[in-house]
């Protein structure tokens, strides 16, 4: 019954920000984050699974949208989705990325408090995931936050992000390599050591061989 419920949540909170914001104003968060607590720390022969990604999902749909849901409301998902970054499942880790770049994406205020849950240097990991569709969310989380200040830009930097984003730039998918070279600009927007640490990890010459083969999208 409470897996149904929470089911029926998550589907009315991705009709519309209004549906979602009446949700939220309910009070979901905190009997939500509980159950999901609840549920990734089950023994294994309990069969979690099923549960925990549909809770996930819900969460992520509770996050999403435009205008976004209030920042105050929704932050204290952030510990719950650091520990679900860890969970060896490809939905879950996939629902929990995609929350946590619609939360990164807003104000300096916004993209500290993600740094400051921790998930800073798992999302830059799991850029290097053999899923696509893992790595999108993630790189747009890390793209999200490089549109904060120096400081912040730094901690991904500090993260070995570099490194990740030279490997994304041969993405067979289009939209990999868009993402990549949009937070490669947001870097390189940064203070000289950043823009210097991008030309020592061999960032620029991919970038220019996109800037002259590639589509014109990704030019």
């Amino acid at each position: 019954v409470v897996e149904q419920a929470i089911w029926a949540l998550g589907n009315i909170a991705g009709e519309s920000a209004r549906c979602r914001n009446f949700i939220l104003g309910q009070g979901i968060m905190s009997p939500l984050l509980g159950k999901l607590s609840l549920a990734a720390s089950w023994d294994q022969s309990a069969d979690p699974l099923a549960f925990l990604r549909n809770a996930t999902w819900a969460l992520s749909n509770l996050c999403r949208g435009k205008p976004p849901p209030p920042f105050d409301i929704v932050k204290v998902a952030l510990p719950s989705l650091a520990h679900l970054l860890y969970i060896s499942d490809e939905d879950v880790l996939v629902d929990s990325a995609w929350a946590l770049s619609y939360l990164s994406d807003g104000t300096s205020e916004q993209i500290q408090a993600v740094i400051e849950c921790g998930v800073t240097r798992r999302i830059v990991e799991l850029l290097l995931h053999d899923s696509v569709r893992l790595q999108t969310p993630c790189l747009r989380t890390v793209g999200n936050l490089v549109t904060g200040d120096d400081l912040q830009t730094q901690v991904v930097i500090n993260s070995s992000v570099l490194p990740c984003l030279l490997r994304l730039l041969s993405s067979p998918k289009k939209s990999i390599c868009k993402e990549a070279c949009w937070t490669i600009s947001n870097i390189t927007a940064g203070n000289k050591q950043q823009i210097q640490a991008v030309l020592d990890a061999e960032l620029m010459e991919p970038v220019i061989r996109l800037l002259t083969h590639a589509e014109f999208d990704i030019k």
